[in-house]
Formats: C-alpha cells, structure tokens, sequence
C-alpha cells in the first residue's frame, strides 16, 4: 500500500509545478508576420477607399459622397515598453489616383499604429485616418521613425516644397496618445527665397530634429535654416526651437528661439 505523501513532498511538488509555469512564462510568444497592406488597410479604414466628411472638408468641401482612394506608404516595426508596434502611414487621395498628381495637388496623410497582443496577434492600436497635409504632388513622402527616449517613439514627416525658387519646408511630429495619433508639433517656413530663386548669393535652406538629452521629459530641437530679405542677397537665419514631451504632448522650453549663423543640425 503506497504511502501518503509527507508534507515535505507536497511542498516539494508544489515548487516544481510552480517553477514549470515560470518557465513557460519566460518562453518568447511568437508574433506572427506583420498583415499585409491590403488587411492592414481594412484593420484601419475599411479597404482601400474611405468616404468621411473630413476627407470632402480636405479637398476643398466636395461632395460629401467624395471616397478617397488609400495607399501605404510607409510602415516600420519598433518595440515600446516590452510590446511589439508597427506604424503604418497612408496617403488619400480622391480617385483616380492617377489623374491626382498635378503641382498643385495635395494628398491628405493618415496614420495608424498596430500592437501585437499576448497571443502574438496583430491588433489596431491606434489611429489617425486624417493628419495632415502631404507631400506635393502626390509624389513620396518624407517619412521615418524618431527615438526620442528608450521606450519612445514618433513619427517625423518633413514636406518640403518649391515654388519658382521660392521653398516652404515644415518638420512634424505625430504620436500615439489615448488610442489615437495625434499631431503633436508642426514647426517650418513659408515661400523663403533659396538659391534657385536668388542664385549664388542666397544660402540653402533645410529643416532638421535633433534629439536632445532627457531633461524632465524627452527633448527635442527643431531647427530651421531660411533667408530674410530680398534677392540677390538675403540674410541666411538659423532658428532653433526646444520642446520637452511632458504628458504626451509637446510644450516649448523658456528659451524658445535662437538666430545663428553658423549652427549645425542633424538632417
């Protein structure tokens, strides 16, 4: 006849069975491959066209029955506080996009985020169907993703257009908050003279983010390089602006602004 077991053996056994389940919670679930363009799409708008009185307000107060035509034009995986991410970036246009592509037209962007849950599963995270204005043209977009602190995050989009010389360039910066994407700082200049506009007596000008060391939250720099005054030779400003991210949205520092010559900046 078997013996009942000891108090020492039920302890014993108990251990094991609680080390057994703390390995099993160590072992990585496998994510599964991001969804295609085509599902993601669904995930966010429904398919690939959209019908929303925001996208009529956007392209000039249309038809209300306006559905514009969506396209990925960007994704990216990171990682954020243990969770897997993608973000997804859209650009809408009315249809055809084919006949959209003139100068002078101008694409609505939107964004969205997906996490990967305990399972491993992608799901819709957060979103936002309509942010801002694109690139000119319909042409690419000028996107990448900005690591601003160790578990965190934006997305940069820099537009930069030109007309007869004269250049309007902007730097934004979208991110997640609450369960939607949100444009959370928007800094550039409009129709300053460059070279093409001006010659050899105009210097370049260009946009650029730096990411600045944490002080109560994470810190940016963005900085703006244009010309003041008429050709053929305007006066070349540098304007430095620094933002802390303090409870998910960007706010300016004190010191806002500083003209300089001869700064330099990251791209």
């Amino acid at each position: 006849m078997p013996h009942a077991a000891t108090p020492t053996r039920r302890l014993l056994a108990v251990a094991l069975l609680c080390a057994a389940a703390v390995v099993r919670a160590q072992v990585p679930v496998a994510i599964e491959s991001p969804p295609r363009p085509e599902l993601a799409m669904k995930m966010v708008y429904g398919g690939n066209t959209w019908r929303d009185e925001r996208v009529a307000a956007f392209f000039g107060g249309r038809s209300p029955t306006l559905r514009a035509e969506v396209r990925e034009v960007f994704r990216a995986r990171y990682t954020e506080h243990d969770v897997d991410k993608l973000m997804l970036v859209y650009q809408l246009t009315p249809g055809p996009r084919e006949l959209f592509r003139c100068p002078a037209c101008v694409p609505a962007l939107g964004a969205a985020v997906l996490a990967a849950d305990h399972q491993g599963r992608w799901q819709l995270r957060a979103k936002g169907p309509l942010l801002m204005p694109g690139a000119p043209g319909s042409g690419d977009e000028d996107l990448q993703l900005l690591q601003i602190a160790d578990q965190r995050w934006v997305l940069r989009s820099r537009r930069h257009d030109v007309d007869r010389g004269r250049e309007s360039r902007a730097e934004r910066l979208v991110l997640e908050r609450d369960g939607e994407l949100q444009l959370a700082a928007e800094l550039g200049f409009d129709d300053k003279p460059g070279p093409l506009a001006c010659g050899a007596g105009a210097a370049p000008q260009s946009s650029a983010v730096n990411v600045l060391s944490p002080g109560r939250g994470p810190r940016i720099e963005i900085v703006l390089r244009f010309n003041e005054g008429p050709c053929p030779a305007p006066r070349p400003v540098v304007q430095r602006t620094r933002m802390e991210l303090r409870d998910n949205r960007f706010e300016l520092e004190p010191e806002l602004r500083v003209d300089d010559g001869n700064d330099k900046a990251a791209d």
